[in-house]
């Protein structure tokens, strides 16, 4: 990754359903320097949580990707503006709801995830081990 502990971030535009293609293409951009698992893993992660922004907190504020110096993760935060609307905690999810899973997912893939809060703001982050 050419920008090693220095946050990129894609703009989203407003009103309008996020441009998941376009996310994808970014993130490919952003994370050339990585192999292909990782970037797969991180395109299908990043893909979930900004579905989840977008359904569920009125959109994305922004979207970061970075790698931390000295850390062999890629890390992705996303960004909406409805702090007191937090992720449910992963449960079993009934397999004929076509809902559900996205949680479970990142919390599948990365090593890590969690929640930031501030003044306005929510951060849903996760990490995903450089392979």
């Amino acid at each position: 990754m050419g920008t090693t502990g220095t946050r990129q971030a894609f703009e989203f535009p407003t009103d309008s359903a996020p441009p998941l293609g376009e996310v994808r293409a970014w993130l490919r951009d952003q994370l050339s320097e990585v192999g292909r698992i990782t970037i797969a893993d991180t395109e299908l992660l990043t893909t979930e949580l900004v579905t989840n922004a977008h359904e569920h907190a009125d959109g994305v504020a922004e979207l970061r990707v970075f790698q931390p110096s000295g850390r062999d993760v890629v890390r992705v935060e996303v960004d909406d503006r409805r702090p007191h609307l937090r992720p449910r905690k992963v449960t079993k999810q009934d397999p004929a709801s076509p809902h559900g899973r996205g949680l479970a997912l990142v919390e599948a893939i990365s090593t890590e995830w969690g929640v930031d809060t501030g003044a306005g703001h929510k951060t849903v982050w996760a990490e995903i081990p450089v392979l």
